[in-house]
């Protein structure tokens, strides 16, 4: 069965865990079916200032020199978010979110097109698909025997591989985060 949706596979780096306040630093984004990715893209946001907090920064290993000097301002960041839109979904299509606790993501990303004008529905589907909710149900029927549904005891039990330089990248994990994805639905068959 062919699915009848392509997915946006969406992570986030971010400053905190609050998304009306702390900062949205980084976007991947990653576009494919069960046949492999088709393409790819991540995305560095600069702020002036910075809302951050220790335990953010400690599990995101940014560091927050080097990624100033490579990172966009947010209108230029919302432009390269629009070109890879407009690459890979019709102009009118609201764009369905799929990533690991993705809610979490889906809150950072609403709240910085807001902060920019723009209405997240405007582009983004209201529904999301996330792969730890996929996992429990899984679980729950039994094809799954993982205690832990985090996405490092996930990805090792696939044996979906992250090299260590990109584990906690927003590119990194939503590449993850697709080969997951697809891993759970072949184990739904």
């Amino acid at each position: 069965m062919t699915p009848t949706n392509t997915y946006l596979f969406l992570d986030t780096e971010t400053g905190g865990l609050d998304p009306r306040s702390h900062s949205l630093l980084s976007l991947g984004l990653v576009v494919g079916d069960a046949s492999g990715v088709e393409d790819s893209l991540e995305i560095l946001i600069k702020h002036e200032p910075y809302v951050l907090t220790g335990g953010g920064m400690k599990v995101n290993r940014i560091d927050l020199a080097r990624h100033h000097e490579a990172a966009l301002s947010p209108p230029d960041a919302l432009n390269q978010l629009d070109e890879f839109l407009n690459r890979n979904f019709p102009a009118k299509a609201r764009v369905t979110l799929v990533g690991h606790n993705v809610a979490f993501d889906h809150a950072f990303l609403s709240e910085f097109l807001l902060a920019a004008g723009r209405d997240p529905e405007g582009r983004f589907h209201h529904r999301i698909v996330d792969t730890h909710s996929i996992a429990s149900g899984l679980r729950d029927a039994g094809k799954l025997t993982l205690q832990r549904l985090s996405s490092d005891s996930l990805f090792e039990h696939f044996d979906i591989q992250v090299p260590p330089e990109k584990r906690h990248t927003a590119l990194g994990d939503s590449l993850a985060t697709f080969e997951l994805y697809w891993k759970l639905v072949e184990l739904c068959r």
